[in-house]
This record gives structure tokens, C-alpha cells and sequence, in this order.
């Protein structure tokens, strides 16, 4: 009892009482700064350009970027604008030329060792591309001359007043059609022959890019 009346007059139960309170809310104010620390807001410009922070945005801001923050004003993370419809369209521009790009690299190592490989390979291609023409122009030789023999028959005809027989018609229009037939064929053949050569040079530039080849070394036989 006396303890009890000793440790009242020492500390004064009113002064207690308040110093128990100022503890409850101090420790109140810890808890809710703790919570607070562990929450995230979005930092955004409005349509009038003023900062926002708010624990949300709106979809139409979001587009034009914002911050991710702490309740302590740190920048957690940084979202660009959204890339307008032109950017866009120049990005997957950009991304489809370096897939082409690297399908081709993959092609060209997988079927090339060395430049010459190349060259080669363009070498047979344009030799068959070749063939095929001196064919069909051994072709357009063959139909020229049938057509003269049969211009000759109907000439023949015409001097003696007599009309042009129907088989020779038929003939030369066949003729003359398989004439205009071979001459296309020259001319595409002629179009490939050149397209397989920009083709074969575009692989060869392409390739001493991806696997450029490494400098002889001079050897004392080569000063030699």
C-alpha cells in the first residue's frame, strides 16, 4: 500500500494517463505511416498539363504516360506515352524488316559457307536460265522459217489467181501464234536472268556482312 502510494505521489496518475495516450496515438501514426510506405500512386498530367497523384488513372491518361510513385514521393517506375498510330505503324515497320533480315541471315549461313559458294550457285542459275533461252530461240528460228515456207505457199497461190488454201491460213496463224508465245517466253526468261542476278549480288553483300571473311596471313612464302 505504501509502494502503491510511493509510485501515485512520484509519478502522479493524471501525468500517466496522458503519456499512455500520446504512446496509443504516436504508435497509431507509425502503423497507418507503415501502411502508407507500401502503397503506390500514378503521377499524371491532366488535360490542363498539372501533375495528379492519385491511386488510379484514367485509361485516356495512361495513353499519354505517366509515373508510379511511393507515398513518399519516390519514382517507382516510369510508362512512356503511348506511340501515336504513325510510330506505331513505323515500329512494326521496323520489326517485320529485322525479322526478314534475320530469316535471311539464318538462310544464308545455313546454305553458304564462303562467298564463292555464292558466286557458284549464281553461276549454275544463270547458266540454266541461259539454256533455256538459246532453246527457245532455236525455237523462234524453226517457226520463222515454217512461216516463210508457208507465206511462200500462199504467195504461190495468190500469183496463180488462186485463193490461199485454208490449211495454209490455219498453219500460219498457228504458227505465227507460237511465234508470239516463244518471243514471251524469251523476254521472261531475259526479266529472270537479271533478277537472279540482283538476287545472288544482294547475298553476296548480305553475306560479307554476316560472315566477313579474315585476311590471309602473309606467310614468308607469299613476300616470296
Amino acid at each position: 500500500m505504501k509502494t502503491l502510494t510511493l509510485f501515485r505521489r512520484s509519478t502522479g496518475v493524471p501525468h500517466l494517463v496522458k503519456g499512455m495516450a500520446l504512446l496509443v496515438v504516436l504508435a497509431g501514426q507509425s502503423m497507418w505511416a507503415q501502411a502508407q510506405s507500401g502503397k503506390t500512386f500514378y503521377r499524371y498530367l491532366n488535360e490542363q498539363g498539372i501533375p495528379v497523384l492519385n491511386h488510379q488513372i484514367p485509361p485516356e491518361y495512361a495513353q499519354k504516360g505517366y509515373e508510379v510513385v511511393s507515398a513518399n514521393g519516390e519514382v517507382i517506375k516510369v510508362v512512356p506515352p503511348a506511340p501515336s498510330a504513325k510510330a506505331a505503324t513505323q515500329m512494326e515497320l521496323k520489326r517485320q524488316r529485322e525479322a526478314e533480315l534475320a530469316q535471311w541471315d539464318e538462310e544464308l549461313r545455313r546454305r553458304y559457307s564462303t562467298v564463292r559458294d555464292i558466286e557458284a550457285a549464281k553461276k549454275r542459275k544463270l547458266v540454266q536460265v541461259d539454256g533455256s533461252i538459246a532453246i527457245l530461240k532455236g525455237n523462234i528460228r524453226n517457226l520463222k522459217s515454217q512461216i516463210a515456207d508457208q507465206q511462200a505457199k500462199a504467195a504461190r497461190s495468190e500469183r496463180m489467181g488462186q485463193a490461199v488454201p485454208e490449211a495454209t491460213l490455219k498453219a500460219l496463224e498457228g504458227l505465227e501464234e507460237e511465234l508470239r508465245v516463244s518471243e514471251a517466253q524469251i523476254k521472261e526468261r531475259e526479266k529472270q536472268y537479271k533478277q537472279i542476278e540482283a538476287k545472288y549480288d544482294r547475298d553476296i553483300e548480305r553475306f560479307k556482312i554476316i560472315s566477313p571473311e579474315r585476311p590471309r596471313n602473309t606467310t614468308t612464302a607469299d613476300k616470296r
